[in-house]
Protein backbone atom coordinates (compact mmCIF):
# COMPACT_ATOMS: atom_id res chain seq x y z
CA UNK A 1 0.00 0.00 0.00
CA UNK A 2 0.67 3.30 -0.81
CA UNK A 3 1.29 6.18 2.04
CA UNK A 4 -1.63 7.91 0.58
CA UNK A 5 -3.80 5.06 1.33
CA UNK A 6 -2.82 4.33 4.31
CA UNK A 7 -3.65 7.52 5.54
CA UNK A 8 -7.38 6.71 4.38
CA UNK A 9 -7.76 3.84 6.17
CA UNK A 10 -10.43 4.62 9.19
CA UNK A 11 -8.96 4.69 12.65
CA UNK A 12 -11.32 2.29 13.91
CA UNK A 13 -9.93 -0.54 11.19
CA UNK A 14 -6.94 0.08 12.70
CA UNK A 15 -7.61 -0.72 15.97
CA UNK A 16 -6.30 -4.55 16.74
CA UNK A 17 -9.57 -7.19 16.41
CA UNK A 18 -11.14 -8.28 19.89
CA UNK A 19 -10.02 -5.32 21.95
CA UNK A 20 -13.54 -3.84 22.49
CA UNK A 21 -12.42 -1.03 24.70
CA UNK A 22 -14.61 1.32 23.27
CA UNK A 23 -18.10 -0.90 23.28
CA UNK A 24 -18.06 -1.12 26.97
CA UNK A 25 -18.45 3.03 27.98
CA UNK A 26 -21.62 3.08 26.90
CA UNK A 27 -23.08 -0.08 29.04
CA UNK A 28 -21.34 1.93 31.72
CA UNK A 29 -22.60 4.86 31.17
CA UNK A 30 -26.45 2.91 30.80
CA UNK A 31 -26.21 1.11 33.98
CA UNK A 32 -25.04 4.75 35.65
CA UNK A 33 -28.15 5.89 34.74
CA UNK A 34 -30.37 3.53 35.70
CA UNK A 35 -28.88 3.24 39.02
CA UNK A 36 -29.72 7.60 39.08
CA UNK A 37 -32.86 6.90 38.04
CA UNK A 38 -34.06 3.90 41.02
CA UNK A 39 -32.54 6.49 43.35
CA UNK A 40 -34.83 9.35 42.33
CA UNK A 41 -37.80 7.64 41.65
CA UNK A 42 -38.24 4.19 44.04
CA UNK A 43 -35.61 5.26 46.86
CA UNK A 44 -35.32 8.79 47.64
CA UNK A 45 -39.73 9.06 48.03
CA UNK A 46 -39.32 5.63 49.75
CA UNK A 47 -36.83 7.13 52.35
CA UNK A 48 -39.14 10.27 52.59
CA UNK A 49 -42.56 7.89 53.36
CA UNK A 50 -40.78 6.13 55.84
CA UNK A 51 -39.76 9.25 57.80
CA UNK A 52 -43.15 10.86 57.64
CA UNK A 53 -44.32 7.24 59.06
CA UNK A 54 -41.86 7.47 62.31
CA UNK A 55 -42.84 11.18 62.65
CA UNK A 56 -46.22 10.20 62.91
CA UNK A 57 -45.31 6.91 65.06
CA UNK A 58 -43.77 9.52 67.68
CA UNK A 59 -46.20 11.65 67.74
CA UNK A 60 -48.67 9.26 69.23
CA UNK A 61 -50.04 10.07 72.46
CA UNK A 62 -53.16 9.77 74.75
CA UNK A 63 -56.56 10.64 73.33
CA UNK A 64 -55.60 10.52 69.91
CA UNK A 65 -57.98 9.15 67.48
CA UNK A 66 -56.58 6.68 65.10
CA UNK A 67 -57.19 3.93 62.49
CA UNK A 68 -55.36 0.82 62.81
CA UNK A 69 -54.14 -1.51 60.04
CA UNK A 70 -57.50 -3.67 60.14
CA UNK A 71 -59.62 -0.61 59.94
CA UNK A 72 -60.46 -0.44 63.70
CA UNK A 73 -61.48 3.20 64.81
CA UNK A 74 -60.60 3.73 68.33
CA UNK A 75 -59.13 6.38 70.88
CA UNK A 76 -55.31 5.65 72.58
CA UNK A 77 -55.43 5.02 75.96
CA UNK A 78 -51.65 4.47 76.91
CA UNK A 79 -48.60 4.18 74.60
CA UNK A 80 -45.78 2.44 76.17
CA UNK A 81 -42.46 3.49 73.61
CA UNK A 82 -40.29 0.76 75.52
CA UNK A 83 -42.27 -2.19 74.32
CA UNK A 84 -43.75 -0.78 71.18
CA UNK A 85 -47.40 -0.94 72.05
CA UNK A 86 -50.27 1.28 72.05
CA UNK A 87 -53.86 1.06 74.46
CA UNK A 88 -56.70 1.10 72.35
CA UNK A 89 -60.27 1.96 73.70
CA UNK A 90 -62.70 1.02 70.60
CA UNK A 91 -66.30 1.29 72.44
CA UNK A 92 -67.64 3.23 75.27
CA UNK A 93 -69.83 1.44 76.43
CA UNK A 94 -68.90 -1.31 77.67
CA UNK A 95 -65.37 0.34 77.73
CA UNK A 96 -63.66 -2.59 75.35
CA UNK A 97 -59.74 -2.12 75.11
CA UNK A 98 -57.29 -3.45 73.37
CA UNK A 99 -53.11 -3.71 72.89
CA UNK A 100 -51.68 -3.29 69.60
CA UNK A 101 -48.51 -3.00 68.59
CA UNK A 102 -47.43 0.53 67.61
CA UNK A 103 -46.83 0.07 64.25
CA UNK A 104 -50.24 -1.63 62.97
CA UNK A 105 -51.64 2.20 63.88
CA UNK A 106 -52.33 3.48 60.24
CA UNK A 107 -53.08 6.84 60.71
CA UNK A 108 -54.16 9.42 63.07
CA UNK A 109 -57.16 11.28 62.73
CA UNK A 110 -56.82 14.88 63.42
CA UNK A 111 -59.75 17.30 63.07
CA UNK A 112 -59.08 20.64 61.13
CA UNK A 113 -59.63 23.58 62.85
CA UNK A 114 -62.18 25.64 60.98
CA UNK A 115 -61.77 29.22 60.83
Amino acid sequence: MSRLSESLVPIAQTAPPGSGGASIIPLVMMVGMVMMFYFVIVALPQRRMLKERQALLDSLKKNDRIITSGGIYGTVVAVDAEQDRVTVRICDEPAVRIQLNVRSVMQILREEKQA
